[in-house]
Order: structure tokens, then sequence, then C-alpha cells
């Protein structure tokens, strides 16, 4: 079987495996070398994944940001809860509380940036 004298690295001229490695800055050659190879149609499609791929980061980016938000607020009230409560009464438990919140936040914007893609 005889083999392809090209690198095993250069992408083949497909929308979706363009539009995964189209944010990679280390594939830029690569990837604008696929780009010309594309058809008009080839090209659009491509263009509506890379904006999907776009909006998904985002979306995971915002919720990085959020559960962050969410830590630091949930610490201080878990502080200030601890700092209230009565001699001799255990509320550990509050600790945990945050980690559950933030746990919840990153699952929900995991799910819908899964759903835009």
């Amino acid at each position: 079987m005889a083999r392809s004298k090209e690198p095993e690295t250069a992408l083949e001229p497909r929308p979706e495996t363009l539009a995964e490695a189209a944010l990679d800055p280390k594939k830029e050659a690569d990837v604008a070398k696929a780009i010309s190879k594309l058809t008009p149609q080839e090209a659009l499609h491509f263009l509506e994944l890379l904006e999907r791929q776009v909006k998904s980061r985002r979306i995971q980016l915002f919720g990085y940001l959020t559960a962050l938000a969410v830590m630091l607020v949930g610490t201080v009230i878990a502080l200030v809860f601890v700092g209230r409560a009565e001699r001799g009464t255990f509320v550990g438990w509050v600790f945990f509380m945050p980690f559950i919140v933030v746990a919840v936040v990153l699952l929900g914007f995991g799910r819908w940036a899964k759903r835009v893609k």
C-alpha cells in the first residue's frame, strides 16, 4: 500500500476537522492551506462550525468566571456563617456548599456549551 508523501500532521480539507484545529495557534499555517482547498459551500459550512466553536468557548469561559465568583462569595458566606454560629455547634458542613454550587454551575454551563456545538 502506497503512503502519501504529506506529513501526518497535515489537515484534511474537511470543515469539521478545520473548525476544531482553527482555534489552535500552532496549526494556523496548515489550516490556512486547507481552507484554500475548500469549495464555497464547504467554506460556508466551515464558517458556521467555527462560529459555533467560538460561541461554545465563550460560554465555557463565562461559566468558569461565574464559578470563580460563586466560589468566592460562597466561601465568604460560609466564613460569616461559621463566625456567627453558637459556640460548640458543628457547622463545618457549610464549607461544602460552595463546592456543590460550583459543581452545578460548571455542569450547567458545560451542558449549555455542548448544546451549542
